[in-house]
Protein backbone atom coordinates (compact mmCIF):
# COMPACT_ATOMS: atom_id res chain seq x y z
CA UNK A 1 0.00 0.00 0.00
CA UNK A 2 2.86 2.37 0.84
CA UNK A 3 4.59 1.74 -2.51
CA UNK A 4 1.35 2.12 -4.46
CA UNK A 5 0.73 5.56 -2.97
CA UNK A 6 4.31 6.80 -2.56
CA UNK A 7 5.48 6.08 -6.13
CA UNK A 8 3.01 8.26 -8.05
CA UNK A 9 2.98 10.87 -5.25
CA UNK A 10 6.74 11.44 -5.45
CA UNK A 11 6.51 11.49 -9.23
CA UNK A 12 3.78 14.13 -9.07
CA UNK A 13 5.88 16.14 -6.62
CA UNK A 14 8.96 15.92 -8.82
CA UNK A 15 7.11 16.84 -11.99
CA UNK A 16 5.44 19.78 -10.26
CA UNK A 17 8.91 21.08 -9.36
CA UNK A 18 10.08 20.35 -12.90
CA UNK A 19 7.31 22.47 -14.43
CA UNK A 20 8.12 25.47 -12.26
CA UNK A 21 11.66 25.53 -13.63
CA UNK A 22 13.10 26.64 -10.31
CA UNK A 23 14.35 23.32 -8.97
CA UNK A 24 17.09 22.09 -11.29
CA UNK A 25 18.32 19.63 -8.69
CA UNK A 26 15.52 18.66 -6.30
CA UNK A 27 12.94 17.36 -8.77
CA UNK A 28 15.34 14.73 -10.10
CA UNK A 29 15.70 13.24 -6.63
CA UNK A 30 11.92 12.88 -6.24
CA UNK A 31 11.59 11.20 -9.63
CA UNK A 32 14.38 8.75 -8.75
CA UNK A 33 12.65 8.04 -5.43
CA UNK A 34 9.39 7.40 -7.28
CA UNK A 35 11.10 4.77 -9.45
CA UNK A 36 12.29 2.95 -6.32
CA UNK A 37 8.72 2.68 -5.02
CA UNK A 38 7.38 1.77 -8.46
CA UNK A 39 9.38 -1.46 -8.70
CA UNK A 40 7.54 -3.38 -5.92
CA UNK A 41 4.30 -2.03 -7.36
CA UNK A 42 5.06 -3.73 -10.67
CA UNK A 43 5.39 -7.11 -8.94
CA UNK A 44 2.08 -6.59 -7.15
CA UNK A 45 0.26 -5.70 -10.36
CA UNK A 46 1.79 -8.71 -12.07
CA UNK A 47 0.58 -10.90 -9.20
CA UNK A 48 -2.99 -9.82 -9.92
CA UNK A 49 -2.80 -10.97 -13.56
CA UNK A 50 -0.71 -14.04 -12.76
CA UNK A 51 -3.85 -15.82 -11.55
CA UNK A 52 -5.05 -15.84 -15.16
CA UNK A 53 -1.91 -15.72 -17.30
CA UNK A 54 1.67 -16.12 -16.07
CA UNK A 55 3.27 -15.00 -19.32
CA UNK A 56 1.14 -11.87 -19.63
CA UNK A 57 1.96 -10.96 -16.04
CA UNK A 58 5.70 -11.49 -16.46
CA UNK A 59 5.79 -9.54 -19.74
CA UNK A 60 4.03 -6.58 -18.15
CA UNK A 61 6.22 -6.74 -15.06
CA UNK A 62 9.43 -6.93 -17.11
CA UNK A 63 8.47 -3.87 -19.17
CA UNK A 64 7.44 -2.02 -16.03
CA UNK A 65 10.70 -2.68 -14.20
CA UNK A 66 12.79 -1.82 -17.28
CA UNK A 67 10.82 1.39 -17.59
CA UNK A 68 11.50 2.27 -13.95
CA UNK A 69 15.24 1.78 -14.42
CA UNK A 70 15.13 3.65 -17.73
CA UNK A 71 13.34 6.63 -16.20
CA UNK A 72 15.67 6.68 -13.20
CA UNK A 73 18.71 6.54 -15.50
CA UNK A 74 17.66 9.80 -17.17
CA UNK A 75 17.51 11.72 -13.92
CA UNK A 76 21.27 12.18 -13.37
CA UNK A 77 21.50 13.58 -16.91
CA UNK A 78 18.75 16.09 -16.19
CA UNK A 79 20.46 16.92 -12.90
CA UNK A 80 23.46 18.19 -14.87
CA UNK A 81 21.22 21.13 -15.72
CA UNK A 82 22.03 22.50 -12.27
CA UNK A 83 25.65 22.95 -13.38
CA UNK A 84 25.55 23.31 -17.20
CA UNK A 85 23.47 25.60 -19.45
CA UNK A 86 19.97 24.49 -20.48
CA UNK A 87 17.71 25.94 -23.18
CA UNK A 88 14.41 25.38 -21.35
CA UNK A 89 13.50 24.12 -17.89
CA UNK A 90 12.38 20.72 -19.20
CA UNK A 91 15.30 20.05 -21.55
CA UNK A 92 18.55 18.18 -21.18
CA UNK A 93 21.59 20.38 -20.57
CA UNK A 94 23.65 21.36 -23.58
CA UNK A 95 26.40 18.87 -22.74
CA UNK A 96 23.88 16.03 -23.09
CA UNK A 97 22.06 17.29 -26.19
CA UNK A 98 25.39 17.62 -27.96
CA UNK A 99 25.80 13.83 -27.99
CA UNK A 100 22.18 12.66 -28.32
CA UNK A 101 22.56 12.00 -32.04
CA UNK A 102 25.85 10.13 -31.76
CA UNK A 103 26.17 6.32 -31.78
CA UNK A 104 22.48 5.68 -31.00
CA UNK A 105 22.79 7.37 -27.61
CA UNK A 106 19.27 8.79 -27.81
CA UNK A 107 17.74 5.38 -28.60
CA UNK A 108 19.45 3.67 -25.68
CA UNK A 109 18.30 6.54 -23.45
CA UNK A 110 14.67 6.92 -24.47
CA UNK A 111 13.58 3.36 -25.27
CA UNK A 112 14.00 1.89 -21.75
CA UNK A 113 12.09 4.82 -20.26
CA UNK A 114 9.34 4.37 -22.85
CA UNK A 115 8.73 0.87 -21.50
CA UNK A 116 7.07 2.35 -18.40
CA UNK A 117 4.22 3.95 -20.32
CA UNK A 118 3.89 0.88 -22.56
CA UNK A 119 3.69 -1.42 -19.53
CA UNK A 120 0.87 0.64 -18.01
CA UNK A 121 -1.13 0.28 -21.22
CA UNK A 122 -0.46 -3.47 -21.38
CA UNK A 123 -1.36 -3.85 -17.71
CA UNK A 124 -4.67 -2.14 -18.42
CA UNK A 125 -5.33 -4.35 -21.45
CA UNK A 126 -4.53 -7.42 -19.35
CA UNK A 127 -6.90 -6.34 -16.59
CA UNK A 128 -9.62 -5.84 -19.20
CA UNK A 129 -8.89 -9.11 -20.95
CA UNK A 130 -8.95 -11.26 -17.82
CA UNK A 131 -11.42 -9.07 -15.88
CA UNK A 132 -9.01 -8.90 -12.95
CA UNK A 133 -10.14 -5.37 -12.05
CA UNK A 134 -13.18 -3.26 -12.77
CA UNK A 135 -13.46 -1.89 -16.29
CA UNK A 136 -13.04 1.73 -15.19
CA UNK A 137 -9.85 0.89 -13.28
CA UNK A 138 -8.42 -1.02 -16.24
CA UNK A 139 -9.15 1.88 -18.58
CA UNK A 140 -7.51 4.22 -16.05
CA UNK A 141 -4.28 2.20 -16.38
CA UNK A 142 -4.40 2.57 -20.17
CA UNK A 143 -5.08 6.29 -20.00
CA UNK A 144 -2.32 6.79 -17.41
CA UNK A 145 0.17 5.14 -19.77
CA UNK A 146 -0.93 7.35 -22.65
CA UNK A 147 -0.79 10.47 -20.48
CA UNK A 148 2.67 9.50 -19.21
CA UNK A 149 3.97 9.21 -22.77
CA UNK A 150 2.37 12.45 -23.95
CA UNK A 151 3.57 14.33 -20.90
CA UNK A 152 7.17 13.16 -21.09
CA UNK A 153 7.93 12.30 -24.72
CA UNK A 154 5.64 14.93 -26.28
CA UNK A 155 6.39 17.45 -23.48
CA UNK A 156 2.72 18.34 -22.93
CA UNK A 157 2.95 19.82 -19.44
CA UNK A 158 -0.75 19.85 -18.55
CA UNK A 159 -1.13 16.25 -19.70
CA UNK A 160 1.88 15.30 -17.56
CA UNK A 161 0.17 16.62 -14.43
CA UNK A 162 -3.16 15.00 -15.34
CA UNK A 163 -1.41 11.69 -15.93
CA UNK A 164 0.35 11.82 -12.58
CA UNK A 165 -2.86 12.60 -10.73
CA UNK A 166 -4.65 9.82 -12.63
CA UNK A 167 -1.89 7.35 -11.78
CA UNK A 168 -1.94 8.37 -8.11
CA UNK A 169 -5.71 7.85 -7.85
CA UNK A 170 -5.57 4.56 -9.74
CA UNK A 171 -2.72 3.10 -7.70
CA UNK A 172 -4.30 4.19 -4.41
CA UNK A 173 -7.55 2.52 -5.44
CA UNK A 174 -5.72 -0.70 -6.31
CA UNK A 175 -4.04 -0.50 -2.91
CA UNK A 176 -7.43 -0.12 -1.28
CA UNK A 177 -8.77 -3.16 -3.13
CA UNK A 178 -5.70 -5.19 -2.20
CA UNK A 179 -5.88 -4.31 1.48
CA UNK A 180 -9.64 -4.97 1.53
CA UNK A 181 -9.09 -8.39 -0.02
CA UNK A 182 -6.49 -9.27 2.61
CA UNK A 183 -8.60 -8.13 5.55
CA UNK A 184 -11.73 -9.88 4.26
CA UNK A 185 -10.08 -13.29 3.83
CA UNK A 186 -12.38 -16.15 4.90
CA UNK A 187 -12.19 -16.91 8.60
CA UNK A 188 -12.34 -20.60 7.80
CA UNK A 189 -9.01 -20.39 6.01
CA UNK A 190 -7.37 -18.95 9.11
CA UNK A 191 -8.92 -21.60 11.30
CA UNK A 192 -7.70 -24.41 9.05
CA UNK A 193 -4.15 -23.05 9.16
CA UNK A 194 -4.24 -23.03 12.96
CA UNK A 195 -5.52 -26.60 13.32
CA UNK A 196 -2.81 -29.04 14.37
CA UNK A 197 -2.90 -32.49 12.77
CA UNK A 198 -3.91 -35.35 15.07
CA UNK A 199 -1.88 -38.54 14.96
CA UNK A 200 -3.48 -41.99 14.91
CA UNK A 201 -2.15 -42.62 18.40
CA UNK A 202 -4.04 -39.60 19.74
CA UNK A 203 -7.26 -40.34 17.92
CA UNK A 204 -10.01 -42.03 19.91
CA UNK A 205 -11.34 -44.65 17.52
Amino acid sequence: MICLCAGPFFQLLGDAMWLTGNYNFSWNVWRETASIFFIPTGFLLAKIIERESFWWAMSCCALFVIGCFGSAAMMPLFRLGAFYPIETHNAFPAIVTSVLGNKSFAETLYLPGLCLSVSLVIFGVGFLKYKSLKTATSIAFIMSGIFFWLGNAAEMDIVLVIGNISLLITFCYVGYLTSSELTSAPVATTLVRNVKPISFEQADI
